[in-house]
């Protein structure tokens, strides 16, 4: 090696420049080795800090005070209290979503403020589809890669990613973040703390309606037979006459062969005057719902229910339904159902009519229901089943010519009321049919009617909603809000100024290095 190069490499710039160099090198490295470790370390322990106004990602005190008092409870019991978030996707994939990775993030965060309560899975559903077929509830349900589910020793819940999020009634736009509500809604449920009941009628010669109460069962909701006029009572129950028990989400009425009481002098419960007062929005947000089957032979022979009805915008027909368009090929009166695909009425049956082969829908023995209005005050009248145009409504009592058109054979009235700047429902569903829910029908995949109703039971009387004080979080406005004439100086300043900075500053380091 020549003497110039030895004097080279023994410089002292040469000396202090490989030291630089190899300290960058050196820090560059450890920054690395940090960020994967702090990442990993993140993912395993939730090491985040919520930096949003609303907290959106963190547990709240009334979530956490509900599940602290959930684990008090239950600290007794045999079996320990345990619930599995079993996400449909990996990690990585629910990280590439903005949806799903904030619903991802607060399950990180709610498991580790209680890591002996909740666990964390993922289930590969695309290589391993039969993993999630017992969460299948119906024939039209399907399990995605977005969804959520919610599963304990007594049961699940399965959510949609939509159900974490608030949508904004004007423009059906996201504004707001109810993971909080969803999780504890369903720890609740599944640990029996919360469940909604469903109030089948008698007393008034209703038909046996076995197998739509055991789909209400199989959703989740405690189901009672009552007598309005004589209350209730199991020993450890007591319902006063008139009343309804707590927690009734739905009355069921299926096809009475006598009338419903109404104002009267004999001290008797005035039993529309019950139904009238469940079916009301109260201030709290809360409100009962009615299902109410009614077959063409009591059609007409139930004044005082059937005028209540009206008043919801609804009559029922006294004829009988021939649809020779569509219809069984050895009965006219077993009529395959038409699905409209307008309304509100038509989300009860939206994920049948996305399937490849929508399974038949089947309304047996059924009359007329006409809509009075469309739209009175707050009260909305939509189709859920209809004929086709050709069908034929006889009369009951064989007297006159059919009536030719296109009927209604289940309809959806809801009643909206605004309280808190959040919609809120009151919902009845009428049927022109009892046999729309026998158990030829219901218990068997390849036909609709089960899924219309259990959908009914989803959509319209909250089986997965418990009343609790969690309010949901506003996401933050993130919106720039500065003038164009701000703008343009911003542009020109990040754009301009810092680059040529940066030019003269490097500039002037590089010629007073050189001349060292």
């Amino acid at each position: 090696m020549s003497k110039e190069k030895e004097k080279r490499f023994e410089s002292r710039k040469f000396k202090y420049g490989t030291v630089a160099v190899l300290f960058t090198v050196a820090v560059i490295v450890a920054v690395l080795v940090l960020n994967v470790v702090i990442s990993a370390l993140s993912q395993r322990f939730s090491l985040y800090v919520d930096l949003t106004s609303k907290d959106i990602y963190s547990v709240s005190k009334a979530c956490s005070d509900l599940i602290d008092n959930l684990i008090d409870s239950h600290k007794d019991d045999p079996e320990p209290l345990h619930y599995e978030i079993k996400f449909c996707a990996a990690a990585d994939e629910l990280n590439a979503s903005s949806e799903t990775k904030m619903v991802y993030e607060f399950t990180l965060r709610l498991k580790a403020k209680y890591p002996d309560l909740i666990s964390i899975s993922h289930l590969d559903i695309i290589t391993h589809p039969t993993l999630v077929e017992k969460y299948k509830t119906t024939a039209a349900d399907s399990v995605k890669t977005t969804d959520v589910i919610v599963e304990s020793s007594t049961g699940f819940r399965k959510y949609a990613i939509a159900a974490f999020y608030v949508f904004a009634e004007s423009d059906n736009s996201v504004f707001a973040f109810n993971a909080e509500m969803k999780f504890t809604s369903a720890f609740l449920q599944l640990a029996g703390e919360y469940n909604p009941r469903a109030v089948f009628l008698t007393g008034h010669g209703e038909a046996d309606a076995t197998p739509l109460a055991s789909l209400f069962d199989a959703a989740g909701f405690d189901v009672f037979l009552m007598d309005l006029q004589t209350g209730f009572s199991d020993g450890t129950m007591q319902i006063e006459p008139g009343r309804l028990p707590d927690n009734t989400k739905v009355v069921v009425i299926m096809n009475p062969k006598f009338d419903y009481i109404g104002y009267n002098s004999d001290g008797l419960v005035n039993e529309i005057a019950v139904l009238d007062d469940f079916l009301e929005i109260r201030d709290d947000g809360s409100a009962g719902n009615l299902m109410l089957f009614l077959s063409p032979e009591n059609a007409g022979k139930l004044p005082e229910l059937e005028s209540y009805l009206t008043e919801w915008g609804v009559q029922f027909g006294q004829a009988i339904l021939k649809d020779t368009a569509s219809s069984s090929s050895v009965d006219s009166q077993t009529i395959i159902a038409t699905l409209p695909e307008e309304g509100v009425g038509a989300s009860l049956h939206t994920s049948l009519r996305e399937l490849s082969s929508v399974p038949l829908t089947i309304v047996k023995n059924a009359g007329p229901i006409y809509q009075l209005w469309e739209l009175n005050g707050t009260r909305n009248v939509s189709s859920v089943l209809t004929t086709t145009k050709t069908a034929e409504a006889y009369p009951s009592d064989g007297e006159g010519d059919p009536v030719r058109g296109q009927f209604d054979l289940m309809t959806l009235i809801r009643d909206r009321r605004y309280i808190n700047n959040r919609s809120c429902y009151a919902s009845v569903l009428v049927c022109s049919s009892a046999n729309f829910a026998d158990s030829a029908y219901m218990a068997q995949r390849q036909y609709g009617n089960s899924d219309i109703l259990y959908s009914a039971m989803r959509l319209l009387f909250g089986i997965d909603n418990v009343p609790i004080d969690i309010d949901f979080k506003v996401f933050d406005d993130i919106g720039l809000s500065i003038s164009t004439e701000q703008a343009d100086g911003w542009t020109v300043f990040l754009c301009a100024v810092v680059p040529v900075a940066m030019l003269i500053l490097g500039t002037v380091v590089f010629i007073r290095r050189k001349h060292l």
